[in-house]
């Protein structure tokens, strides 16, 4: 059994230019990834979630109503920006997946710089318990949102770079990775 189709399973999901106006597609294949793929999945986790809901919640009226989950919440900003860049050519593809990457790094560098002056498990990370060796405050809530943003950038470079593949031939490779 192949590398992806251990990490994908035995359907590959697919998502033609054609098809990014539909909601509902968008949708299908975007839970897939949520439901499948390791590095998306993030966005079901409890602690994703859980930050979400206390004060993080996003409110959209794209379509007249509050959104109600993260994976909903995920869905809508998938849907808003692959109708931003549906018309892209490889490059801009590219550059604007190379921009999430950059804010994903300042997001994980934020994050992980608290996570080490409080001694976080990383080797058996339990998000309830860390998040109590931040006292309440400023830098708890920065920690929280940094935490959250980097799911949700990484879960959306994760799929903006499969159809990246999709649609060029070719696997997005960051940006540093490109000069060999």
């Amino acid at each position: 059994m192949g590398i992806f189709q251990k990490l994908f399973g035995s359907k590959k999901p697919t998502l033609k230019r054609a098809d990014i106006p539909s909601f509902e597609k968008v949708d299908e294949f975007v839970l897939w990834f949520i439901r499948t793929d390791p590095f998306v999945k993030t966005i079901s986790y409890p602690s994703s979630n859980l930050i979400f809901n206390e004060a993080y919640r996003r409110e959209s009226d794209i379509f007249n109503r509050n959104i109600g989950s993260l994976s909903e919440w995920f869905v809508t900003k998938i849907f808003i920006d692959l109708n931003t860049v549906k018309d892209f050519g490889k490059d801009e593809f590219r550059t604007y997946i190379d921009l999430l990457d950059k804010a994903s790094i300042e997001t994980l560098t934020i994050a992980g710089t608290i996570a080490t002056k409080y001694d976080f498990n990383a080797t058996n990370f339990i998000y309830e318990k860390e998040i109590e060796k931040i006292p309440s405050g400023e830098e708890r809530e920065c920690y929280k949102v940094n935490f959250l943003k980097d799911n949700v950038l990484a879960a959306e470079i994760r799929i903006l770079s499969w159809l990246y593949h999709e649609y060029f031939g070719e696997w997005y490779q960051v940006k540093e990775d490109r000069s060999g």
